[in-house]
């Protein structure tokens, strides 16, 4: 659900950054089926009411906002000179890389649970629900939405009030960040290309803007994280600039700052005070890591054949688990559930928590290959199918920003 890195001087010097932020997203998607893992299967340690427990799942959707914000506001400042690079395109790209892979996520998920579950049922770790305001929310994007969460009760129509479809509960992350991705792509257009908001554009950013600011008001400030990832983006040039060592010493008080966070909100995860400076630390890293990547780079340092070999083989590690980290997102809750309900009384816990990221990784991967690897070819399809073709500078568009544009949709 990330954009692609901001191109570096030269190929060399990129490795690391690009190697860092595969390394964290699919690292990150790792960490969330395992601590939901831990939850369903060992809820006497892991959900107890009361007791200080730190959730890794809820860490890692800070990395995935952050690293969100990021990448998606450096793609947009790469490409945001370009002609073709239109409000609409730009909206076109996000769909095919989300919501094209979610729609069939969402119904493979919905079929198994009326087959695994038969209906709407409870779970003790969570609540399946399958009815057709549910499912309708899930298509529509709508679920957990504030504005109509508020319009409900008021206007007596409940049914507008929809969560989660079925054992999609993580869901809820992906559509914040849709709504996001929305009112973002509004407001850089209009500061960027000086696009004319127009009333069905304020509309629009009202609408998509009241998604992160009613999870707020609830107390979830991940939306804290996106937004430190975007401002980070947008001064990266001077920020870079910076000594190493500037960079390590915010490394070192941005996680000194989150630990005392975790230690006075009650290991709260989604709160401002442990967000954001975990967040921030999260940055200084990847500058850090920039940094001695082209130090390196520049000074032609010499790698012996095992360093060189060991590199090679965890840049292709850290792709592929990135690769299909975000199939792993949403589906892996699906799988651990299903785990539980036919196996919690045969299988010891440890078995269960080893066998649940085994399927889901297996799972997540077959979707990858059938599914998102092709989004892609989606996003073109729609560009060619909804856009007009753009105006022809200096006789045609030039093959070297088609082919950016497809580099700029693997992500």
């Amino acid at each position: 659900m990330t954009e692609p890195l901001p191109t570096p001087a030269n190929t060399s010097a990129k490795r690391g950054p690009i190697v860092f932020f595969d390394f964290a997203r699919g690292i990150s998607a790792q960490a969330v089926v395992l601590g939901h893992a831990l939850n369903i299967f060992l809820p006497g340690i892991f959900m107890v009411p009361g007791h200080r427990v730190f959730y890794m799942q809820s860490f890692a959707v800070i990395i995935f906002f952050v690293l969100s914000g990021y990448l998606i506001t450096s793609a947009v400042l790469k490409k945001r000179d370009r002609p073709d690079f239109t409000f609409n395109s730009y909206l076109l790209d996000r769909v095919a890389r989300v919501v094209y892979p979610l729609f069939p996520a969402l119904a493979l998920i919905i079929a198994c649970d009326f087959l695994v579950f038969r209906g709407t049922t409870r779970l003790p770790f969570d609540g399946v629900d399958l009815s057709p305001q549910a499912v309708a929310g899930a298509f529509t994007m709508l679920f957990n939405h504030p504005i109509l969460q508020e319009l409900a009760p008021r206007l007596g129509t409940p049914w507008i009030n929809a969560g989660p479809v079925g054992s999609g509960a993580p869901l809820w992350s992906v559509v914040a960040e849709w709504w996001i991705y929305v009112a973002f792509g509004v407001l850089a257009f209009v500061a960027f290309r000086k696009m004319k908001p127009g009333v069905g554009n304020a509309l629009l950013l009202v609408f998509a803007i009241a998604v992160p600011v009613g999870y707020m008001a609830k107390g979830s400030y991940e939306s804290l994280a996106w937004i430190i990832g975007m401002l980070y983006a947008l001064a990266a040039g001077r920020v870079a600039k910076l000594p190493r060592s500037f960079h390590a010493w915010l490394v070192i008080l941005g996680t000194a700052a989150f630990l005392v966070g975790l230690y006075y909100n009650r290991v709260n995860l989604h709160s401002a005070s442990t967000i954001i400076p975990a967040s921030v630390a999260f940055c200084h890293l990847y500058f850090l890591v920039d940094g001695i990547a082209a130090e390196r780079s520049a000074d032609g340092l010499s790698r012996s054949t095992f360093k060189d070999r060991s590199g090679r083989a965890f840049r292709a590690f850290s792709l592929f688990l990135s690769s299909y980290s975000y199939s792993l997102y949403l589906l892996h809750f699906s799988v651990v559930s299903y785990l539980w309900y036919f196996l919690h009384g045969t299988l010891p816990a440890w078995q269960l928590i080893a066998l649940s990221i085994l399927a889901s990784n297996v799972v997540a991967f077959g979707f990858y290959l059938l599914v998102e690897k092709h989004f892609h070819r989606v996003g073109a399809w729609l560009k060619k199918v909804l856009l007009r073709p753009p105006a022809p500078v200096g006789g045609a568009t030039t093959a070297a920003a088609r082919n950016q544009d497809l580099e700029d949709a693997k992500h």
